[in-house]
């Protein structure tokens, strides 16, 4: 072949002269250095061939490869196929399951939002007890503390007086049943002035109370913050409603039941 293409450039530099009158020299060497450079372009083709044809190998093996492990997952995906089948249908029965305690989920919460609008009604109307509470504190406390100072200003002696008298008026009675009420004492049932059953009656009690040599300083620590609504409506209605109970009258009759009414 580098032979022929020899031949062929000397016969084409014959013909480049006799049309042109132009020489082109064919030596030995440039023979030579054709036969070279055709030596390293078939080398450079022969390693492009063989590089291609390992790629080729290569993936060929890597395709057997694929093929054999495609074979063993299928037989796999066929042996689980009755396990998938067993799944499918528990996690379909779940799901039944899920819906239905979704649905009974959903009415619990119907049933926590009802509970949840109640108590926030029930919040609001203690909150509006507080501030009642709150405002009945605020007015009452100067009360509280004109009481606790005329309290200071008693003695057993005093208190010896009341105790002694056979036939209390009724707004001294009154006091002392103020304090039994405070105290949760009962009162006696002695028999009715109109000679017909019986009614309540604090004085007995009352005596009991004041014969007690830590009288006082029980009215002085009594827990104030933290009366009973039931006593303090009982207070109301048996007490406070009654026109008797005004400090201004009782203190023409006892100045120590003045004092322990303040």
């Amino acid at each position: 072949m580098c032979q022929m293409f020899h031949v062929s450039t000397q016969e084409l530099s014959n013909e480049f002269y006799v049309r042109l009158k132009r020489k082109n020299y064919v030596t030995s060497t440039s023979y030579l250095e054709m036969i070279n450079t055709f030596k390293t372009l078939l080398a450079k083709k022969r390693d492009a061939i063989l590089k291609g044809k390992k790629r080729y190998v290569v993936a060929l093996e890597k395709l057997e490869l694929a093929g054999a492990e495609v074979l063993v997952m299928q037989e796999n995906l066929n042996k689980l196929q009755p396990q998938l089948t067993i799944l499918s249908a528990t996690v379909e029965e779940k799901m039944k399951v899920v819906l239905e305690q979704s649905a009974k989920a959903s009415e619990i919460e119907q049933v926590i939002m009802k509970d949840e609008k109640i108590a926030g009604e029930q919040a609001r109307d203690a909150q509006v007890i507080k501030d009642e509470c709150d405002a009945n504190l605020s007015e009452a406390m100067p009360i509280l503390n004109t009481a606790l100072a005329a309290l200071n200003t008693l003695t057993p002696a005093d208190i010896n007086v009341i105790k002694t008298m056979k036939n209390p008026p009724k707004g001294v009675k009154l006091v002392m049943e103020a304090i039994c009420i405070f105290k949760d004492i009962r009162p006696e049932k002695v028999p009715a002035p109109s000679g017909v059953g019986t009614v309540e009656d604090y004085w007995g009690p009352s005596k009991k109370v004041l014969s007690d040599t830590k009288f006082l300083e029980s009215l002085l620590t009594f827990d104030k913050d933290n009366i009973a609504q039931k006593i303090m409506d009982k207070l109301k209605y048996q007490i406070l409603d009654d026109a008797s109970f005004d400090p201004d009258q009782i203190k023409t009759t006892s100045t120590a039941a003045e004092g322990i009414v303040e």
